[in-house]
């Protein structure tokens, strides 16, 4: 019996954008097929076809059977009685999958109780250890605000595959993991499931464990074929753009020292932030001191839970230390935190879909920076700056009248990077800023936050994409149990 066979999908949206166009797919036992595309060429839309959680109103042609099931107009019951025991989902955001008011052993035991079953005595803990959660009896009494992004996405990993199931869907599985990590999950998640579709924006990733790759382009199949063979030997355009756009940029040069000309912007010293209290208590930053200058980019790399994300709202003035000093703009970031202009720190925020307000539109969000520092301007004229601000970061042609809802999680990252470049922020705090991009997308805004740079401001910015980080950071620290641990100065000269 054949897993997954697609025939001629094709899927047109309500507001009648066509998404995908006859696309045809055949997932053999124990096949690994990925899929790859730029954000916006159907990749997701396949995955929720499959387990037919297409909004109401979509329209549908072709077939797509799991197993001996037709999916495409099946009850709601019939869908339930295949997601979980036999197509398993890692969806992309973890952030989103998980009830802020539930603990994460409740979300993971949700995969034997959605079921009407009861997991095994351990089972949850059990699992997550295995996964790499240290302490996991413990830690699974949690909520999720209290987990790290990559602990969040290996948790739904987790429970998408509970069941051992003949089909998964990991759309964007690693997406917050370090790439030592990321092979790790991968190599687990084919040991836990059948045949797997990986959607996925990292290339050599897919190579690595996929034998089969589709590219997607415009909702189309541009091409198909062995995975090794299609990503070193790329015959569409497509293909070749994708693959030239993975490729790291090339070291330009070295320098020994940072510049002692250009001012201070940030400055942490001995800060420390420990959360909970006895026992359960989590040392997330240990006595960690960091030097941000205007025009300098600092990337910051260590495995999930290592505490960089706490590091950064810690430098940002966003999260206040238990022992330490801030300074922003060379005075106590706490003490005038009423005087400091709005706007001189501006976040973009490892969850871009949270980030972002459900009930506003793109153009109220762009512009509401402008607002809190004092500008007020007319209704067409924030209209206009939002567009502006959407086509700096190649979002052109997208309507500012569109809520976060109708943006697929890559465009929300741009518009969560848009709102913080339109604050004209003198720190810019970016926590996994390219994570939910395409290769092409993350290639753009890291050569956009370069040229944010060179104009002077200063950049700290957390990242498990450490290849994509060394073309354009000046300095690299990296951080494991809440410490620095290794600090390298790289210089790269402008673009010519």
């Amino acid at each position: 019996m054949i897993p997954l066979m697609v025939e001629g999908l094709t899927v047109t949206y309500p507001n009648g954008h066509r998404a995908l166009e006859d696309v045809t797919l055949r997932v053999g036992i124990g096949e690994r097929w990925g899929v790859v595309g730029r954000s916006g060429s159907g990749k997701t839309t396949l995955v929720r076809a499959i387990l037919g959680l297409l909004p109401p109103g979509t329209q549908t042609a072709g077939s797509i059977r799991v197993g001996d099931r037709e999916v495409l107009g099946a009850s709601e019951r019939a869908l339930q009685e295949l997601r979980g025991p036999r197509v398993g989902y890692v969806p992309q955001d973890p952030f989103a999958a998980y009830d802020p008011l539930r603990t994460v052993r409740h979300h993971v035991a949700e995969a034997w109780s959605a079921h009407g079953r009861t997991p095994p005595a351990g089972a949850v803990a059990d699992a997550l250890g295995a996964v790499g959660i240290d302490d996991a009896p413990r830690r699974i009494r949690n909520h999720p605000h209290q987990w790290s992004g990559g602990m969040l996405q290996r948790a739904t990993l987790v429970t998408g595959t509970a069941h051992a199931p003949v089909l998964t869907l990991a759309d964007e599985p690693t997406s917050a993991l370090d790439a030592e990590l990321a092979d790790d999950m991968l190599a687990l998640l084919r040991r836990r499931c059948g045949a797997m579709l990986l959607i996925s924006h990292d290339l050599a990733l897919v190579a690595r464990h996929t034998g089969s790759v589709l590219v997607l382009a415009d909702g189309r199949v541009v091409q198909r074929g062995p995975a090794t063979a299609l990503l070193h030997a790329p015959a569409a355009e497509e293909t070749r753009r994708l693959v030239a756009a993975a490729k790291p940029s090339p070291r330009r040069s070295m320098s020994t020292a940072r510049s002692s000309t250009k001012p201070v912007v940030a400055e942490v010293r001995g800060v420390s932030r420990r959360y909970g209290r006895g026992p359960d208590a989590v040392t997330a930053v240990d006595n960690v001191s960091v030097t941000l200058t205007a025009g300098e980019v600092v990337g910051v790399i260590g495995r999930s839970g290592s505490g960089k994300s706490t590091l950064a709202r810690i430098i940002g003035g966003m999260e206040r230390p238990d022992a330490g000093i801030v300074s922003l703009n060379g005075r106590d970031a706490w003490a005038q935190r009423r005087t400091l202009r709005p706007g001189f720190v501006m976040p973009i925020f490892q969850d871009p879909v949270a980030s972002l307000d459900r009930r506003w539109t793109l153009w109220r969000t762009l512009t509401e920076p402008l607002l809190a520092r004092g500008e007020r301007h007319p209704r067409a004229h924030r209209r206009e700056l939002a567009r502006q601000a959407l086509a700096r970061v190649g979002l052109t042609g997208i309507d500012v009248d569109r809520t976060p809802a109708s943006l697929s999680v890559g465009q929300a990252q741009r518009v969560a990077i848009a709102r913080a470049l339109l604050a004209r922020p003198a720190l810019l705090i970016a926590d996994e800023p390219t994570a939910s991009l395409d290769v092409v997308a993350a290639a753009e805004i890291t050569a956009l936050l370069r040229a944010v740079a060179d104009d002077g401001t200063a950049l700290l910015v957390v990242s498990h994409d450490q290849q994509r980080l060394a073309g354009y950071a000046d300095r690299i620290v990296t951080m494991t149990a809440g410490r620095l641990i290794q600090e390298g100065q790289l210089y790269y000269a402008a673009a010519s």
